[in-house]
């Protein structure tokens, strides 16, 4: 949750007002996040049973909801992408359209986890689960913002050296 509330105070940095409709899709991000925690205790349960096919159809649920939240994120940035007025006026043209990518990249994911968690083994499913917080941790900034190094200044050798 941690992570959807970095996205979201990052995507919120660069709106300069709202409008019901924004107000409507971001109901929709809101209400999405809070429905995790409960697929989180069906993962959670399902894994201390030991039991195979629970842990598949807990596994298949969890992906459910997680699709869900992207696709929240998806009609978010698809909103802010067709509404440029109501973005400040530093904000690229790009960037909101460029953000349907990470949310799409959510969607297939997370359905993908829960196939594969599913029909192939619940931790592989699980695995991607670990993944996707990272990614969007790292992206919160935008897809095409991630600094890829950090820069360090370069000192000056120390006299005498």
């Amino acid at each position: 949750m941690a992570v959807v509330w970095l996205n979201h105070k990052s995507a919120f940095n660069r709106i300069k007002e709202s409008d019901r409709g924004l107000h409507w899709v971001n109901l929709f991000i809101l209400f999405s996040t809070a429905l995790l925690p409960f697929p989180t205790a069906v993962v959670s349960a399902a894994l201390q049973e030991h039991d195979q096919q629970d842990q598949r159809v807990a596994v298949a649920f969890y992906a459910l909801i997680g699709a869900l939240l992207c696709a929240s994120w998806l009609a978010f940035f698809h909103y802010l992408a067709r509404r440029k007025d109501l973005l400040k006026e530093e904000v690229s043209e790009r960037h909101f359209p460029a953000e349907r990518v990470r949310a799409l990249i959510g969607v297939i994911l997370y359905a993908a986890a829960g196939l594969i968690g599913y029909l192939v083994a619940p931790l592989a499913g699980l695995a991607i689960f670990v993944v996707l917080p990272v990614f969007y941790a790292v992206t919160s900034a935008g897809l095409y913002q991630v600094p890829l190094t950090r820069r360090i200044p370069r000192r000056p050798p120390a006299p005498g050296s």
